[in-house]
Parts: C-alpha cells; structure tokens; sequence
C-alpha cells in the first residue's frame, strides 16, 4: 500500500503481507521512494516514532525502537560465546545498527560488514545519524561494498560471530536464504563460533523460522531460536535463528552471557541475559516437527452410472479446499474434460495438490499438504459430495525426518463409514527391504484385482540448484521419467513456482499428465526435499523409477510407499498387507 493519503493527512501502510498490514501518521516524507538498483527505500518522519526506515514497502527500523532487533541480534551472540569474540563479520545491516552494538565490546579488534546496497549505507548515514553512532570513524569498522553471499567464501574460519541482518528473503536478500550459503557461513566460523539471522515473525511468517531451522540443522552443530518482541516489526513474537560450529555451545550459552555481560562495562537498555528468549512453547513444537506435510488418499465407490467430468470434478476440488480450509491456486489441469477412464483432474493448492482420478466405478482422490491437514473433514467432504457410503484410506506423513519405523507407525490405513462418521481400526503397511522390492519377482504389480499403483517417493538431501529450477524439475517429469519407466506422458509438463513466500514450501510443484495416471511432485528448496506421487494403471521398473529419480536430484535418501489402488473386493487386511514401505539409500 505504502504512502497513502487520508484527508489532509500522510499515512503509510506496510506492504510485508497480503490479508493484513498496519500503519502509522507521517509527518514529512525525509527521502522520496528511490530506486537504488536493488530495492525501493524511503525515509520518513512520524512523530510517534522518529524517522522510519522503508524498503521495498516493509519497514526496516524506526529511531524509537531499533535498538530492540539492534541489540538482541548483536549482544545475544556475542555475550553467548566461551571465549571473546575478536572478529565480526556481519552480512547486510547498511544502517549499522547492528555495527555500533558490535563495536561497543572492547575484544572485538575488527568489524566486517557487506552490505550489498551502497545507497541504504549512505542515506542512512546521512539522514538517520543516531542509528550509525559513529560507526564509520572506529578504526576497528571496514565496509565492503557487495554480495555477503560470495564474500563470505573467501573467510573460512575466520570470524567468530556471524550476523546476517538481511531483509526478508525478497529481492537483493534471496541469496542469504539458501543451504549453500549456510554452509559457507558455517566455514567461515572458528571453532565454537555463532551465526544468527534474522527469522521473521512467528505468526505472520509461520514457516520462516522452521525452515532455517531445518536449512541451519544440516550444516551447523546447534541450533537456537531466539524470540522477543518488536512493535516495529508486526505479527507479535519476531525471531532470530541462530548456529553454533562445536556442540555445547549454546548448553552453556547462558551462564556465559551472565559473566560476560557482567564484566562488559556497558549496559543496554532493551537486551539483558536474565530475560527469558526462549520460544513459546508452541512454537518451539513447530520448529521440531519432523514432517513436512501430510496426505489422505481415498479410493471411493462412485454410485450406478457415474461417470462425472472435469465440471464435476472441479467442484469437488473446489469443496475439498473448502473443507481443508485452503486457498486453490490457479485453475484445474486436465487434458479431457470428460475424464473418461484412468485420466487425471488435479488442482494445485498453496504448494500442494487435491488430485481426481477414475477406473470404472472407483474414484481414486489425492489430497496433500505441507499445511496441517483435517483428514476427516477431507473424507467426509468427498464422500458427501460423491453419494458414497465408505471410503479405503490411506493417511500418510510426508517428508518426516523419523526413522523408517516411525513412519510406518504414523502410516494408516483404514475403511471410513460416512454413515457412522466413524473410520475403522487402523492397519499398517508392510516393511520390505528394497531389494526385494526392486525384485522382478514382487508381486506388487502382478495383482488381479487392483486397477491402478500408486508410487510415493519421499526424497532427502537433494540438489538445491536441481530442484530451485523449474525447467529442471519440469524435464524430468515431462522427459527423464517417462523416459526411464517407458510410460506415456499427455501434454507437456506444468511447473509453476509459487511458494516463494513461504519458507516452508518455497519451490516448483510439477504435473505431468500421463497415460492412465499422473506424476504429480513438489520441491522443498529449503528442505532440499522433493515428494512425488505416481499413479498409474500398468506396472514400471521400480528400481530405475526411483534410483535414477535420486541420482537425477543428486538425492541421498528415500523412503518409498506403493499403494495398491482401485483394489476391489479385497479385505482391508489384504490391502494392508499388499501396501509396502521401504528405504533407500544412495548410491
């Protein structure tokens, strides 16, 4: 929205969100939007709280409080630490903020900062002063003008805190919210050092902090997340995320900062070591979470003569959505708005997918996300749509960090009654090694009575350049696969990108249309974690479908579900016991 007139009075309203903003009365515009070559900036006076700096629409700091955000993301490491810091590196903070709080520690003999955008440094300096504090004449401060991102791969185990005080991860920012650059940030530490990085809100930004949590869990010893409260920044509760290189950095991180805040000869006015940062309760359960979604797949008895089309179809989806309280994003694919027999109706959803299929008079239904998912109101809402009295259920955790066993644990499979509102005793799917499953011998596909299989792959440790490409994952959906398992692809690949919002879910989600099925996925680039389900009405080489998924994203490990669908007449014990689970690991 930004500055927005109202009567005779200037107001400017946040742009961080879609659904909600808040805003504050401007006395005088400082500096006009200007277009610095890598963002928007403004300056503006309020008398509330001081001058305001805005980039790109979110406001950044205010006078008023800034030393807030300015004082825990700089003090908290450095008081954490066993030994004092001497070098400092910090990646963004143009307003050097965070470089006057830095410098106020007597060890620090030399202060780093890369700031990519000259002009923020400049108009800072010159029109918010009090912010800089004399950072610019200390002798110990050196700029360097540039992308923290490559320079910080020049410093292997030079620094000994690390503070990327970036903005979201928008615009000239996008580079510092990678695997790979956490990585060169964790090289770039001494032994026993800590980087932290600015995480967002955790309520308006619910997937920013976990997903550096689990981006920073693979490359660092510890992690923290650190939670105070800004009025600057809106949403409540607002989060660093920090690392250590060495464990029991953080075990003994608060009886440290006691010591060393003691002997520092200063004192601060927002940040103290005996005031709790510990996270909510809450949200200290959403950063350990062990999954990254979940999905009901539900065969369905259709009624005498139904046959419905993509109209039909597309109301169901739209209903589901309803039910599962998701937003769809863009229209329903399909190649044949009959929808005749095996051919597929899929609907993206926020990053995830509700998908609709049809052999003779079972509806096969597929409804994944990597949200919290209401499974009963799922199943009632598509059995009430369909007329159907019982649903086969599948409800299965995707892309969770347990064990093997635990994931067959969490995995269920059982009958739903509408009439009852009631799902019967659950079952679980048999456990097989992958060399029997890749057997010829298997008899997975060998069944009679099943009409179509269903493939799900969760795959960890990928390639972030492989799966951040949507051309790359859009080839290997519409070309490598179907090139590998012989099956025939309709219409060409669909590989939009709409996650980059959201932390959790930032990456390309693809379909491909195929013969009697569908290969439907979605890449997790902060989780280096794709999940792809194919459902198909002929058998395929199991081996090469997966091994040379995992070798094309450079993947290290998978766990593997083969569902059995369409499968009448059988028993709910016989489709559990013909619904496998097995692990494999790179080569």
């Amino acid at each position: 929205m930004g500055l927005i007139k109202k009567g005779k009075e200037l107001w400017f309203f946040e742009d961080l969100y879609s659904d909600t903003t808040y805003g504050f009365k401007v006395s005088r515009v400082i500096v006009p939007e200007t277009d610095t070559g890598f963002q928007k900036l403004m300056i503006l006076e309020t008398d509330r709280f001081g001058r305001v700096l805005v980039l790109d629409g979110i406001v950044q700091l205010t006078e008023e409080d800034e030393g807030i955000y300015h004082e825990w993301i700089a003090h908290w490491p450095l008081f954490a630490l066993k030994r004092p810091a001497r070098h400092v590196l910090i990646i963004g903070g143009g307003d050097c903020g965070v470089a006057r709080e830095v410098l106020r520690h007597k060890s620090v003999e030399r202060v780093t900062m890369v700031e990519i955008d000259r002009l923020v440094c400049d108009l800072c300096r010159e029109h918010m002063p009090a912010v800089c504090a004399g950072v610019y004449e200390d002798p110990r401060f050196k700029l360097i003008v540039g992308d923290g991102a490559e320079i910080i791969r020049r410093l292997k185990g030079q620094c000994d805190v690390i503070v990327i005080d970036s903005t979201d991860p928008i615009g000239p920012a996008q580079s510092l919210f990678n695997t790979d650059f956490y990585q060169s940030v964790y090289d770039a530490l001494r032994e026993g050092g800590i980087a932290i990085h600015q995480t967002g809100a955790l309520i308006l930004q619910p997937f920013e902090a976990p997903g550096s949590w689990r981006q920073i869990e693979r490359s660092f010893d510890d992690v923290r997340v650190v939670q105070f409260a800004n009025i600057s920044y809106m949403g409540g509760p607002f989060s660093l995320t920090a690392g250590s290189k060495g464990r029991g950095v953080f075990r003994d991180a608060e009886r440290h900062a006691l010591k060393a805040y003691a002997k520092a000869g200063f004192r601060t006015s927002w940040y103290s070591p005996r005031i709790s940062a510990v996270p909510y309760p809450e949200f200290q359960k959403r950063l350990e979470t062990d999954k990254y979604g979940e999905e009901i797949v539900m065969d369905v008895n259709l009624p005498a003569g139904s046959a419905p089309g993509a109209r039909q179809v597309s109301r169901w989806a739209s209903r589901t959505c309803e039910a599962i309280k998701m937003k769809a994003f863009g229209e329903p694919i399909y190649a044949d708005p009959r929808l005749g027999d095996g051919a597929t109706l899929v609907q993206y959803v926020e990053t995830s997918a509700i998908n609709y299929r049809r052999y003779g008079r079972m509806a096969a239904l597929n409804c994944f996300t990597c949200a919290f998912l209401p499974v009963n109101d799922a199943i009632r809402s598509s059995l009430g749509f369909f007329k159907a009295d019982r649903a086969l259920c599948w409800h299965v955790p995707r892309g969770s960090f347990a064990g093997i066993k635990t994931i067959r644990r969490n995995t269920r499979i059982f009958e739903y009654d509408r009439r009852g509102n009631r799902a019967s005793k659950a079952l679980m799917p048999r456990l097989v090694e992958s060399v029997e499953a890749f057997s010829p011998s298997f008899p997975f596909f060998s069944s009679p009575t099943t009409s179509q299989f269903e493939l799900i792959m969760d795959i960890y440790g990928c390639d972030y350049d492989r799966i951040a490409s949507s051309p790359a994952v859009a080839r290997w959906a519409g070309k490598e696969f179907p090139g590998l398992t012989g099956l025939k692809t309709v219409g060409k690949a669909d590989a939009p990108d709409f996650g980059h919002a959201k932390k959790k879910t930032a990456g390309p989600s693809v379909v491909q249309l195929l013969k009697g099925g569908s290969n439907i996925s979605h890449y997790s680039v902060n989780w280096l974690m794709i999940v792809v389900n194919v459902v198909i009405n002929c058998g395929f080489d199991l081996e090469k479908a997966v091994r040379r998924t995992m070798k094309y994203f450079k993947g290290k490990s998978a766990v593997c579900w083969l569902l059995p669908r369409g499968d009448n007449g059988r028993s709910l014990k016989e489709v559990a016991e013909n619904t496998f689970m097995f692990e494999v690991r790179g080569e």
